[in-house]
């Protein structure tokens, strides 16, 4: 094989398999929870969780105003009320919505994730630059939100941006099989590693963002060019671990994907 080839990236339907090895198992501790969220752009949208697995939100402020959705969702405890909610919406398979829900501090972050059509993925990456589109075809928008209360009565400042993961190296083992190495380059790009694996040996460098949530804990999220998919995870440098979601275009099939996961960190390089 020569180092040419575009050899060892997996469709993302295969990413799926073992990456839950060391995943946080699923709560149901908002089951029967009311949260209204006050988005910063206007919008008020409630969220009403039924039991461990079922939700309703509905659009009390905004374009959709009234416009009312069911939805199956899994969420994850990251620490003392904190939580991790995802779903893939119903209507728009190929949107995905992350809630960040710090719950004794009363916000937020949501996180809408847009994956491209077959035709929108096969787009050339000349293309792209030719007409100043991001390398990736995935789109993501986030919002900062406060929970309950309307952002002219907040009194805990949003969650920050932060340069905090600038400069450190952190190994990820998902599995016995899977280990991921991740270097955090500078505020726009970050550079991942297969060291075990299906995928042992591919490497590149994607755009990404980073949040302060706590002391020693970050929201982290990237876009991928070569195949089409979202990363949202939580890293808790305090417990060694992250939790999180992918969320990506099958190739082959057409079809998103969507899958939670988890791993134990390593910190390899301090700064």
């Amino acid at each position: 094989m020569s180092n040419n080839e575009a050899t060892g990236w997996l469709p993302v339907s295969n990413l799926e398999i073992g990456f839950n090895e060391n995943k946080l198992p699923a709560t149901d501790e908002l089951a029967g929870k009311k949260i209204n969220l006050f988005l910063e752009n206007g919008q008020v949208i409630k969220y009403t969780f039924q039991d461990g697995t079922r939700l309703t939100w509905e659009t009390i402020k905004g374009p959709d105003k009234g416009t009312t959705f069911k939805e199956v969702y899994e969420a994850i405890q990251l620490a003392p009320d904190l939580y991790f909610v995802d779903f893939v919406k119903k209507k728009e398979p190929l949107s995905s919505l992350t809630l960040t829900l710090d719950l004794k501090k009363q916000r937020a972050l949501y996180i809408l994730a847009t994956i491209p059509t077959k035709k929108e993925a096969d787009i050339s990456f000349l293309k792209r630059m030719s007409q100043g589109l991001n390398l990736s075809p995935t789109r993501v928008e986030i919002l900062q939100a406060t929970i309950n209360q309307s952002p002219t009565s907040r009194i805990v400042p949003p969650f920050k941006r932060t340069s905090d993961l600038v400069g450190k190296i952190v190994r990820y083992t998902y599995s016995r099989q899977h280990t991921y190495e991740h270097y955090y380059m500078n505020q726009r790009f970050y550079a991942w590693q297969c060291l075990k694996g299906p995928e042992k040996g591919t490497a590149d460098a994607d755009i990404c963002d980073y949040f302060k949530l706590a002391p020693d804990i970050y929201q982290f999220m990237w876009r991928e060019k070569v195949v089409p998919t979202v990363g949202i995870v939580i890293i808790n440098l305090k417990e060694m671990r992250s939790s999180g979601k992918i969320f990506g275009l099958d190739i082959p099939s057409g079809k998103a994907v969507n899958f939670t996961m988890g791993a134990i960190a390593k910190l390899v390089k301090e700064k």
